[in-house]
């Protein structure tokens, strides 16, 4: 067998191009490896995205844990919101999640969860239990499963969509229905979404909801504006209150309002806060990317922020942690405790309907919310063996010379009159940077002065990057 490019083991997850680094063989060992590391857990869910590579790993994922004495529940093709209910709904040990997520076709990946009976949820396994699972695969041997006395194997299938719906729905009030556009881009999500806001009583149309795993109309990536042309476009033509496109897998939406634009993560992040704290007053937890005009109006208001890692898992731990009413980050990811929490971008999409419902005019009201001058976000290349270090001789860099920075999450520099921040990206071998200022003669100053230290630290900082700010070097 191949020797297997220990690169495909992220932070978070797993990740591969099919079938050069991610095939049968090494999904077969990385669910013999997790049967073994949770061998009392007994019940695991197995999902699938609608990629050609997603069947042939799905079957080898599903033979191994069979082998392993597990009972598969097989949910078939379903997006994330699927997959985590149905682990919390029904109570299963844990899951297996075959996913490319926003990556190109030619990728694919698999997402390893337990449940954790303490905290009522299911959790992604990071960490050491990844790193273990990392150990066992990597060591060339054959990977034995060990299974527990009595023990036997099988598969079950399962459609949670019904129970899902009813869920979701029933935690929801629309002021009124809402004439909305969904695209799934061919994605796992499909006519899920649909189907979801017609329970509320919605008018609904949905773009390029079948599965298709050469994704012929772009990506489903919400976060890239070239992805938002077609859905944008249908808003306008149907006079639609809002559209919402999804990503692969489910865990990302991003809203167009009635004019067509696409809403930023942080006036969502803004929108929903704000929705939250008119239930209940408290604590909120965000990811390092946060503008400070959300920090601001939280302070003004006496309500407690926190800074989180930028997953999931770790802003669900710190919400915990903090008692927190409400979580996001400004990649459209969000979580509300105060309802369900999951890491759904379906349920998120509701939430945000809602918030449409209750305005007036939805574009007026978001711009009505304060702002200040922010870059897009821009990215330099590394590789996943040097990125981490690269992070750390920054933060060494800044503290050896008492610059004012938070470290949770890569580093985020604070300025008098704005922020900047450069953090690994958890699934690309980049370094990924924003820059904030009161004013754009705050932001062009603090791009230029950042650029320049990370420059010293040791950062590649070229011509691309500051054309990419539009800023000359």
């Amino acid at each position: 067998m191949k020797e297997i490019n220990p690169n495909i083991f992220r932070t978070y997850d797993i990740r591969g191009v099919y079938p050069d680094e991610l095939n049968k063989k090494v999904v077969a060992k990385i669910a013999t490896a997790y049967a073994n590391l949770y061998s009392k857990s007994q019940k695991i869910v197995v999902a699938r995205d609608s990629r050609l590579s997603s069947p042939p790993l799905h079957k080898a994922i599903t033979e191994a844990l069979v082998k392993a004495g597990k009972e598969v529940v097989d949910i078939g093709i379903a997006p994330d919101p699927l997959f985590y209910f149905s682990i919390f709904r029904y109570q299963f040990d844990g899951g297996i999640m075959i996913s490319g997520s926003h990556r190109p076709k030619e990728y694919n990946g698999l997402t390893l969860t337990i449940r954790k009976p303490n905290k009522g949820i299911s959790e992604d396994i990071i960490g050491e239990d990844l790193e273990e699972i990392k150990e066992q695969v990597l060591k060339g041997e054959k990977i034995i499963p060990r299974t527990v006395f009595g023990q036997k194997g099988k598969i079950t299938t399962l459609d949670p969509t019904e129970d899902y719906i009813s869920f979701v729905t029933a935690r929801i009030n629309l002021n009124q229905p809402l004439k909305i556009i969904i695209d799934s881009g061919n994605g796992a999500c499909g006519f899920l979404p649909e189907k979801t806001f017609k329970r509320l009583g919605c008018q609904v149309e949905t773009l390029y909801g079948n599965f298709d795993a050469n994704f012929p109309h772009h990506l489903p990536n919400p976060y890239d504006e070239k992805n938002l042309l077609d859905i944008k476009k249908k808003v306008l033509e149907t006079k639609a209150d809002l559209g919402f496109a999804f990503d692969a897998d489910g865990d990302r939406v991003a809203p167009i309002d009635n004019q067509g634009r696409r809403v930023s993560g942080d006036f969502c992040l803004l929108m929903l806060a704000r929705q939250v704290l008119q239930k209940k007053k408290g604590p909120i937890v965000h990811c390092m990317r946060v503008s400070k005009a959300f920090l601001d109006e939280m302070k003004k208001n006496g309500v407690k922020t926190y800074f989180s890692v930028s997953h999931h898992n770790a802003v669900i731990d710190k919400i915990i942690e903090k008692r927190a009413v409400f979580g996001g980050e400004v990649t459209y990811h969000f979580l509300f405790p105060l309802d369900y929490l999951g890491d759904d971008a379906i349920f998120s999409s509701l939430k945000l309907a809602e918030v449409a419902s209750g305005a007036r005019d939805f574009a007026s009201y978001i711009d009505s919310l304060p702002r200040y001058h922010i870059s897009p976000e821009v990215f330099i290349d590394s590789t996943d063996e040097e990125k981490f270090k690269i992070i750390e001789n920054l933060q060494e860099y800044l503290r050896e010379r008492n610059f004012d920075f938070i470290d949770i999450d890569g580093a985020r520099i604070n300025f008098p009159h704005g922020w900047a921040l450069a953090r690994v990206s958890n699934t690309s071998p980049l370094i990924k940077c924003r820059f904030e200022g009161d004013t754009k003669e705050r932001l062009i100053e603090i791009e230029r002065k950042t650029l320049g230290v990370f420059k010293e630290a040791g950062i590649l900082v070229t011509k691309k990057t500051y054309l990419e700010l539009g800023l000359e070097e």
